[in-house]
C-alpha cells in the first residue's frame, strides 16, 4: 500500500457530475473518463508534496493538444441509447439482455459530450489495456497557478472475486517517467478501491459478473440468472484477495471443530444414560 498524500484539491480537476444513483461513480468513472482523472489525481499519482516540490519538472506552462472523437447525431443518439438502456435496466434493479460494450471512439465521443473533459481526457484501448492522455489546469494547486498537469498512463483493467481492480502499469507527466520507487509502490495499488467506500456504490457495483478489457474492448457483464457471486473486501489490494478467502475458510473450519467437539460432549452422557438402563 502506497503512503503518498491524496493530491485532489477541489476545482483542480474537472468535477463529474453524479446520476443521483449508486452507478454515479460507474458513468462518471468508468464511462465518462473519470476512472483515468480519478486514478490519477485521487489516488496518489504524483501526490500533492510530489507536485509542489517538483511543479517545474512534472508540470508545464501550456496543456498539449489531445485527440477529440466526435460521432455524428445519428451515432451518438445511438450510443446514448445503448448506454442509458443499460443504465436505466440497472436503476430499475432489471437485468440487462446485453453486455454493454464500447470501444474507445465510444469512451472517447462521450468524452466530448462534457464540456468539463472536453480537450482534457483522451483514452485509448490497445493490447487490451487502457490508455490515457490528460492535460488539467492545475491553478488550485499552490504554485499550479498558470501551469498544467500532461500525463499519459497505462492502466490494467479486471474484475477479480467480485471486485473491480485497476492497477496502473507505466506512467508519465510532461514527458518525464516517474521514479521507479514511486512507480513500484503505484503498482501495488488497486486504484478502483474508493468506488466502494459509498455504500450504494458499492452495492452498485455488486451487479457486475465482469468488467474487463477483451479485443479492445471495454466490457461491463451484469449477473444473470439471479447470481449473488461472492465478493471479496474491496478494500484488498490486488494479490490479497487470497488472504480473505483463506481467513473466511479458517473460520469456517474453527467453527465446525466445534460443533464437532460439542457433538462429543454429549454422546458420552447419552451412552452412560442407556448403560444405566439396561443394567436397571
Amino acid at each position: 500500500m502506497s503512503n503518498f498524500v491524496d493530491p485532489q484539491t477541489p476545482g483542480t480537476e474537472p468535477q463529474v457530475q453524479s446520476s443521483g444513483s449508486g452507478n454515479g461513480c460507474l458513468w462518471g468513472c468508468l464511462i465518462a473518463g473519470g476512472l483515468f482523472i480519478g486514478s490519477i489525481l485521487c489516488a496518489g499519482f504524483g501526490g500533492y508534496w510530489f507536485l509542489s516540490n517538483q511543479i517545474a519538472k512534472y508540470t508545464s506552462e501550456t496543456p498539449i493538444d489531445l485527440p477529440t472523437v466526435e460521432y455524428s447525431e445519428e451515432d451518438l443518439a445511438e450510443l446514448d441509447a445503448r448506454v442509458e438502456t443499460f443504465r436505466e435496466k440497472l436503476d430499475a434493479g432489471e437485468t440487462p439482455e446485453e453486455d454493454l460494450v464500447l470501444t474507445a471512439d465510444d469512451i472517447n465521443a462521450l468524452i466530448s459530450k462534457n464540456e468539463d473533459f472536453k480537450g482534457k481526457v483522451y483514452v485509448k484501448i490497445e493490447n487490451n489495456q487502457v490508455e490515457g492522455d490528460v492535460s488539467i489546469p492545475l491553478d488550485k494547486l499552490p504554485m499550479g497557478k498558470g501551469r498544467y498537469f500532461n500525463g499519459s498512463a497505462t492502466f490494467d483493467v479486471a474484475m477479480d472475486g467480485g471486485v473491480l481492480i485497476v492497477t496502473v502499469d507505466q506512467a508519465e507527466l510532461n514527458g518525464e517517467p516517474l521514479p521507479d520507487e514511486f512507480m513500484q509502490a503505484m503498482r501495488q495499488e488497486n486504484l478502483a478501491k474508493d468506488v466502494y467506500k459509498d455504500p450504494e456504490n458499492a452495492k452498485f457495483m455488486s451487479r457486475f459478473e465482469d468488467i474487463r478489457i477483451e479485443d479492445d474492448k471495454f466490457i461491463l457483464r451484469v449477473k444473470r440468472g439471479g447470481e449473488e457471486g461472492v465478493q471479496t473486501n474491496p478494500m484488498v489490494e490486488p494479490g490479497d484477495e487470497t488472504a480473505t478467502v483463506t481467513e473466511t475458510a479458517t473460520e469456517t473450519g474453527e467453527s465446525e471443530a466445534d460443533e464437532s467437539e460439542a457433538d462429543e460432549s454429549e454422546t458420552p452422557a447419552a451412552d452412560s444414560g442407556t448403560a444405566e438402563a439396561v443394567s436397571e
